[in-house]
């Protein structure tokens, strides 16, 4: 009888032993499995910031080969007619080469001919408007070089290719019109999508003015509009972006085939 007692006691010991085995096991794989899900968290936040970084780090490449090309458009010109009119000579026969040397190393009749020719050829795309035509006329047209792949709500779209920009009041590298003056203004954005979806707004000094949506299924390619009219005042800025709350899908399309573009004129 006391062995049997003895016998069921050891069993008791033996059991608790392997449940609180069981138990510890349990907690230790619990905290394996919280481990993993927030490491796998952790990675698809790395990847969406990665994705993120990439995309950001497109469009500060995009904008610095916008400026660079600026930058050398603009002084290779000026290069290029200092090698053509090297040769100069004076109303009064004087020498073709005065030798009036500057701390700059140019002579006064060549740095009189690249001012000259700086005033007349380039600088005066960079003098306001009212400088070089009628202030009344404002008008701009630009479109996306490229597509904009999976562009995130609150997206700034900035269409950086400006083929007209008559009172210089549109940026291509921000995206951005600023009114040179005041007036009634009319905008009009087209977006191209190709199975995709995605709603994009018009911001007036950063209030939505107006929106525009497209959602189209499988093998589809369309375009849609959004125009508004607007009494801007001066300085105020404009500029297109993805609705900032819905989100989208698929890219946003611009190629020779089909552009997604920014207009803007004023009326009045």
């Amino acid at each position: 009888m006391d062995d049997n007692v003895v016998d069921v006691k050891t069993v008791y010991k033996e059991l608790v032993a392997l449940r609180d085995t069981v138990y510890g096991q349990n907690d230790r794989i619990s905290d394996l499995e919280r481990t993993i899900d927030n490491q796998r968290k952790t990675i698809r936040k790395l990847t969406a910031d990665k994705g993120t970084e990439i995309e950001y780090r497109r469009k500060i490449e995009r904008r610095l080969k916008i400026i660079e090309n600026n930058f050398v458009g603009k002084y290779s010109d000026l290069r290029s007619d200092f090698v053509k009119n090297d040769v100069t000579t004076s109303p009064n026969g004087a020498d073709k080469h005065e030798n009036t040397n500057d701390t700059d190393g140019l002579t006064g009749s060549n740095k009189g001919m690249i001012k000259t020719h700086a005033i007349s050829r380039k600088e005066r795309l960079l003098l306001p408007s009212s400088e070089i035509t009628n202030e009344h006329v404002v008008a701009f047209y630009a479109y996306l070089s490229t597509h904009e792949l999976n562009p995130s709500t609150h997206h700034t779209l900035i269409y950086d290719v400006a083929k007209t920009n008559v009172g210089n009041g549109y940026n291509a590298v921000t995206g951005i019109f600023t009114a040179p003056t005041a007036g009634t203004y009319v905008f009009t954005w087209i977006t191209r999508m190709y199975e995709a979806g995605h709603s994009t707004e018009i911001l007036v000094n950063n209030v939505v003015f107006g929106t525009s949506y497209l959602r189209i299924g499988h093998s589809n390619d369309v375009s849609v509009s959004g125009t508004v009219v607007a009494q801007i005042n001066k300085e105020d800025s404009v500029f297109v972006r993805v609705h900032s709350t819905l989100a989208g899908n698929g890219n946003i399309l611009s190629e020779q085939y089909g552009r997604s573009s920014f207009a803007g004129w004023l009326l009045h």
